[in-house]
């Protein structure tokens, strides 16, 4: 993962945890458990499935790099 990718996923991660920090004061304010539970499944469920995404990639670049390479000393 490069620099600027990195970044951006650090935001949203900053972001999805400021959401998730929001959501738990309320339920203490409101004195409701069950305030904005849907919105945390989805963030937390979005965030692994993103983490989940980007090792896939990460295996696929890997995986054809080392492909590329074998070539090379093929040919």
């Amino acid at each position: 993962m490069n620099g600027s990718t990195s970044k951006t996923v650090q935001k949203r991660l900053e972001e999805a945890m400021a959401c998730l920090e929001y959501l738990e004061t309320e339920r203490v304010l409101r004195d409701d458990p069950e305030f904005g539970k849907l919105v945390e499944q989805r963030t937390v469920s979005r965030e692994l499935l993103e983490l989940e995404m980007q090792d896939a990639e990460e295996r696929i670049t890997r995986m054809c790099a080392a492909a590329e390479h074998a070539l090379s000393l093929l040919a």
